[in-house]
Formats: structure tokens, C-alpha cells, sequence
């Protein structure tokens, strides 16, 4: 029989087998009268269709001794006519890998579904802050393990306030993620010059890019 430190062992190994993994990222953005384009350059180079998304995202941080913060998101899907979902995707974001010479962002996530009306009870008592939150509606496609996610932003003009008419485009463009989730324990090197190398097939319509957000 298994010991009880030898059982907690075991649970470790399994949430980190299943649960954390890490995500391989770049970012770019593309006008929208350019959008037509991109479209077809993906159905050319992607699997066959696309799956459209209406979302309300929340991000949340809880500030740590260390630089960037770990950040919460909270997805669900979005109905400005009726009440929106009470399903929400949880995403904990951990720090990217201080890893200057990898060619796309690295960093863990933990990824997981749950129900409730009161969410943002739950949220304050983890002592989480708001950061912001936004609308993101497009399409999402994919090439293999690829996933790319083309998404055009709207924020609310008054917090909380999710009717048509409170909302506002963040820009003329729209953001464009290509990312590469793997279990946590695979090398993330080979994968990211993947990743990378797979993004020039954009080009020149989309310059998809390594980001530092977390450098201020």
C-alpha cells in the first residue's frame, strides 16, 4: 500500500500532468478592411472551417513580491440581449520563461471550467483585482496543434454595464493570437521555432511577434 506521502506525490504528478501546462504565444493585429485577406490565406493553410466566438473576458491579478503579477481570466459566453452564461472558463496565467533567445512567449496555465451566478464574490475573496475586462468576438482556427484566434475588442464605457449601447471598439483592428498549447514536462524549444516558422506563412499581412508585456 501506498504511504501517504507517496499518495500526495501522486496527486501532484497527475495535476501537473493534466492540469498545468505551458503555452507557446505571439501576437500581431491586422486592419479590418485587410481582414477579408487574412481570412482566406487561413482557409488556405488551416484545417477545414473556422468556429465563430462572442466572449466577455475578465482579467484579474494578485500582486506578488515578484514581477509580472499572476493573473485569473474568466471567459464566458457573451448575449447582450439576454442574460449572459453562467459557465465560466477559469485561466490562471503564471510568469513567462525568462528565456530571451526563445522566439515566442512561453509561460504555464492551468485551465478549468466552472459554474456560478456569483462570481465575482468568489473572485474578491481569493483577493483578486480587476484589471480590465472586454468583449471579444471572431473566429478561431486551427492547423493541427495550432490554434490561431482572430478577435475584434470592445470595452464597456461603465463597468459592469453590458448593453449594446455601452459598448465601445477598442480599435479599427483585430487582435490575432497564434499559440501552441503542450504538457508541461515536453521541451517547449522545438515547438516554438514551430510555432514561429508556421507565423511567416502570414507574412506580409500579419508581422506575428513576441511580446514583453510584462516588462514596464
Amino acid at each position: 500500500r501506498m504511504s501517504d506521502e507517496e499518495k500526495g506525490d501522486a496527486i501532484d504528478d497527475y495535476l501537473v500532468q493534466h492540469y498545468q501546462r505551458k503555452e507557446c504565444i505571439l501576437w500581431g493585429s491586422i486592419y479590418e478592411k485587410n481582414l477579408i485577406d487574412l481570412e482566406n490565406r487561413l482557409a488556405g493553410i488551416c484545417d477545414p472551417g473556422c468556429t465563430p466566438f462572442h466572449e466577455h473576458e475578465m482579467s484579474f491579478s494578485l500582486k506578488t513580491s515578484a514581477t509580472p503579477d499572476v493573473t485569473l481570466r474568466l471567459r464566458r459566453k457573451f448575449h447582450a440581449e439576454t442574460t449572459s452564461s453562467n459557465q465560466w472558463r477559469f485561466r490562471y496565467v503564471g510568469r513567462p520563461e525568462p528565456d530571451a533567445n526563445c522566439p515566442v512567449v512561453v509561460r504555464k496555465v492551468i485551465d478549468s471550467v466552472t459554474h456560478s451566478q456569483n462570481m465575482m464574490d468568489f473572485v474578491k475573496t481569493l483577493g483578486l483585482r480587476l484589471d480590465y475586462e472586454y468583449m471579444a468576438k471572431g473566429k478561431v482556427w486551427t492547423c493541427g496543434a495550432i490554434k490561431i484566434v482572430v478577435s475584434s475588442l470592445k470595452r464597456t464605457k461603465i463597468p459592469g454595464k453590458y448593453e449594446v449601447d455601452n459598448l465601445e471598439k477598442m480599435s479599427d483592428s483585430y487582435l490575432i493570437e497564434m499559440s501552441v498549447t503542450i504538457n508541461d514536462a515536453v521541451d517547449y524549444h522545438p515547438i516554438a521555432k514551430q510555432l514561429k516558422t508556421f507565423s511567416s506563412q502570414l507574412s506580409p499581412l500579419v508581422e506575428l511577434q513576441k511580446v514583453d508585456y510584462w516588462v514596464k
